[in-house]
């Protein structure tokens, strides 16, 4: 019988459900990779360099995308977009590029009859000289261009006319399409040789793919069982086909997912020894007393949310999701005041020095008042007041420590840890947030975003969080009129600005978003201060804030903004998150275009936040794609956060929604939570109702053996939160 749980005593151990020994069945599956026919040593080695080691690796390298005659894309009827394209064509010429400076790139000619377009590679210039020939047909995906024509900007490739790929794609069929590495393309394995291997594969080893879900389950969400999953994944015979294939391995994939979130909640709720703030007293009370306004009602529902979690031995995890200005930073500092009411300490860690500065000045007077000791711990301190800080809180010296990574470091010890809150946490990794916990005996966790998520991602991403939500802005709705204007009215706004500064304003210019690269950023940014300083603002002073400055420079920046010295303050996107200037009332965005929806808000919301008249300037470039189009008119036509936060993902996708992923976290390879959303939740209910019944899996056996072999290893994120 599997233990109840209901006891605690009877509960699951973590390594007993993660039992290394408990590992597959030696079957074909688990046979090398160089079991299977046309796989020497050489294809052998390249494929494990890419994780496929065994025959069941092999089956599951699932094909990057299709090539369905249906949908491929004539070039005459191209037009410019963010998403991927593939269009189908013949080389018809192969070029070596040269600079004065004596850079080099490759330029290859596609022609499909409608129409022609240019290939470029700036890197592998020799591969892929040595592998287009001159009337060869291939099939080409990416993003568009247009400079000087349709280009494709280091496309996916794909050779056709090789072992009859040629004659299925004009034939009609449906044919998979594979990542393809440079040592994977020098071994032969592109998509056709792919292709045969994996057919090879299942031929030896299809009979042994166990199916671990009820054929009842598969019916309601219209799924082929997993072993012909496999096969028609590979081997598509129809869209429907194909559609009922992916059905299967989305749902095993968001299951496993959700069954993580399950169990975590699951041994946060069953494991003893968490710490319960049994009193909010005099502490708390001195620092409600010593702030300058009211709390709104939707901080006064989440207070008394989290109070009831703080007393409770059951570690809190909560997400609590606010725009910025929303109060978010009130709320952590009284649920800081309620740890020290009970002899304990806090611990918020925030993604940049700008912002843990921010929250440090924002809490120190109203926790001073209070008696509170309140510390600030950042990378780029001087030896000799590390070392304080350091023995400071060793001492248990500081009730309330803020800092950013530098509070993971080896060297930073606290006696009575008792509750971490982490701001912005998307932007830290799991590895990151268990360290901090593992600083103290199972602190409660609170997680802070101004990035409202909605709630497919919150189901996909933190699924077993609770959330609290403040919709509520301290002194009413923000008054912040947006504005799309064009190249040429520039000057008419630079010309405004001038004038709003002049009779007191404050503004920000940011500039555009070049590229993933800060260095791009800073030199745009210094550019364009020089550019307007000089010129269209030499009226008045201008100044210059980027994230390559040092701290120091960077607070001397906003010290001149805040008193008005500079009434208006060029900045790279470092203005997004932590730049708090409360008197700002305009903000021109230069290129919005190359910002998400998400960050466009979060920039507008630093300007506004008295509740004062202000107005937000995009000036978009000359080329602007249709989705960049929607985003403008998004953010126009509302200023509340939530309503945003919906339409970016629906823009957007929930592919970008989070930015870049920090090591550690588990991402869905498979699934998109939006267009999934079906899914997502029968998969949902499915895990957590499985787990209350049955912790063990020990009515599944065939299900607990794939959870071991597979995801066991990623419960280590259990203790993260």
């Amino acid at each position: 019988m599997p233990p109840s749980p209901s006891k605690k005593s009877q509960s699951p151990t973590l390594s007993a459900i993660a039992d290394p020994e408990a590992r597959a069945h030696s079957s074909r599956l688990t046979a090398p990779v160089s079991a299977v026919p046309f796989v020497g040593p050489e294809r052998s080695k390249a494929l494990e360099e890419i994780g496929v080691l065994t025959i069941g690796d092999l089956l599951e390298f699932f094909p990057r995308r299709y090539l369905d005659r249906t949908r491929v894309v004539r070039i005459r009827d191209f037009q410019l977009s963010e998403q991927e394209i593939t269009a189908v064509g013949t080389i018809t010429f192969v070029r070596v590029m040269r600079s004065r400076r004596g850079r080099q790139w490759l330029v290859a000619g596609v022609d499909d009859g409608s129409g022609t377009m240019q290939c470029i590679w700036f890197q592998g210039v020799s591969y892929w000289q040595k592998q287009l020939r001159v009337g060869e047909q291939i099939a080409v995906s990416g993003v568009l261009g247009d400079k000087d024509g349709w280009q494709l900007i280091h496309p996916a490739v794909d050779r056709l006319g090789e072992d009859g790929d040629r004659e299925l794609f004009n034939t009609g069929r449906i044919i998979s399409l594979y990542h393809g590495t440079l040592q994977l393309r020098k071994v032969g394995l592109e998509s056709a040789t792919m292709r045969r291997i994996i057919r090879a594969a299942l031929n030896i080893a299809l009979e042994e793919i166990e199916e671990f879900f009820s054929p009842a389950e598969l019916a309601v969400i219209g799924a082929h069982p997993r072993a012909k999953a496999f096969e028609r994944i590979h081997f598509p015979e129809s869209q429907n086909d194909l559609y009922a294939a992916w059905q299967r391995i989305r749902y095993e994939e968001l299951f496993f997912y959700q069954l993580l979130f399950a169990y975590r909640r699951y041994f946060n709720r069953q494991q003893a020894g968490g710490v319960a703030f049994e009193h909010v007293g005099p502490l708390t009370k001195k620092v409600l007393d010593a702030l300058p306004f009211k709390l709104t009602d939707g901080q006064r529902e989440v207070l008394t949310e989290i109070r009831k979690d703080l007393q409770s031995p059951v570690p809190m995890q909560r997400l609590l999701q606010g725009e910025v200005g929303s109060g978010k930073t009130v709320v952590a500092l009284l649920a800081m005041a309620m740890a020290a009411d009970s002899g304990y300490q806090s611990a918020m860690m925030a993604p940049t020095e700008l912002l843990a500065t921010q929250h440090a000045r924002t809490m120190l007077a109203p926790a001073e008042a209070a008696g509170l000791k309140t510390r600030l711990l950042v990378g780029k301190q001087k030896a000799a007041e590390r070392r304080e800080l350091l023995a400071a809180i060793a001492a248990g010296q500081a009730d309330i420590v803020i800092g950013t990574h530098a509070l993971i470091g080896d060297k930073v010890e606290f006696p009575r840890l008792g509750l971490v809150i982490i701001d912005e946490q998307h932007r830290f990794g799991v590895e990151q947030r268990t360290i901090l916990r593992s600083k103290g005996t199972r602190p409660h966790l609170l997680l802070m975003t101004a990035t409202p998520i909605p709630r497919t991602l919150r189901l996909s991403h933190v699924g077993d969080l609770d959330i609290s939500s403040l919709r509520d802005m301290p002194g009413g709705a923000r008054r912040v009129k947006t504005i799309v204007r064009t190249g040429a009215e520039r000057n008419k706004v630079y010309q405004f600005l001038v004038e709003q500064a002049k009779s007191g304003q404050k503004a920000f210019i940011v500039c555009p978003l070049i590229e993933e690269s800060e260095t791009a950023e800073t030199e745009a940014a210094v550019e364009y201060h020089q550019r307007v300083s000089m010129g269209a603002l030499k009226d008045i002073k201008v100044g210059l804030l980027h994230g390559q400055m040092k701290q120091a420079e960077k607070a001397a920046a906003l010290e001149k903004f805040r008193n008005g010295e500079t009434p208006v303050i060029v900045a790279t996107p470092v203005v997004e998150v932590g730049v708090d200037m409360p008197d700002a009332t305009i903000m021109l965005i230069e290129n919005p275009e190359r910002f998400g929806l998400a960050a466009l808000h979060q920039l507008r919301g630093r300007i506004g936040r008295k509740g004062q008249a202000a107005y937000c300037v995009l000036i978009p470039g000359p080329k602007i794609t249709p989705e960049a189009e929607a985003r403008l008119k998004a953010i126009q036509e509302t200023t509340d956060g939530f309503v945003i936060a919906e339409k970016d993902l629906a823009l957007r996708g929930s592919g970008e929604f989070f930015g870049t992923r920090q090591s550690g976290d588990i991402e869905l390879r498979y699934c998109d939570p939006v267009r999934d959303e079906q899914l997502l939740v029968a998969a949902r209910d499915k895990a957590f109702a499985m787990v209350e019944a049955d912790p063990q899996l020990e009515r599944k056996p065939l299900l607990r053996e794939r959870f071991q072999q597979k995801h066991a290893h990623k419960l280590e994120f259990l203790k993260a939160g």
